[in-house]
């Protein structure tokens, strides 16, 4: 028998999209979390980063649709990706820019959002975006 209780919190899921925020209260240079076809590696603060491209609310994932709406939030700015992360290698015949995201960097703690995945908690830092590949096609996987 489904209770009062647990069919309101059903409903909440549904219409949140997403389970609970993930709290990371700290996180070391190598340490990676996952949020659906999207990873973030913590990496040193000095790591390579291109030009800006964008502060506050930036979409980290490539695409348009639902799937693709994982959004930085917070006291973050973001820049073109540079390089993977040290020991991430591109699997053979997948070009590694397939696989390389923005770097994100957070003064202070800040949100990995998605309207279908749970969202995380993160301390500030900076982290090296990667994508998912999709080894059928040798390309990174989009939502």
């Amino acid at each position: 028998m489904v209770t009062a209780t647990l069919k309101r919190k059903l409903s909440e899921i549904s219409r949140c999209g997403s389970m609970k925020k993930r709290m990371v209260k700290k996180m070391d240079v190598g340490q990676a979390i996952m949020q659906g076809d999207v990873y973030l590696i913590r990496v040193a603060d000095d790591w390579p980063r291109g030009d800006q491209i964008g502060e506050k609310s930036v979409q980290i994932a490539l695409g348009s649709s639902n799937g693709a709406r994982h959004m930085a939030t917070g006291p973050v700015q973001a820049f073109k990706g540079k390089q993977l992360p040290n020991g991430f290698t591109a699997p053979q015949g997948v070009d590694s820019a397939e696989l390389l995201g923005p770097v994100v960097v957070a003064s202070r703690p800040w949100t990995l959002t998605h309207p279908e995945h749970p969202h995380h908690a993160l301390p500030a830092g900076t982290y090296q975006v990667t994508y998912q590949v999709d080894l059928m096609t040798m390309r990174r996987v989009q939502d």
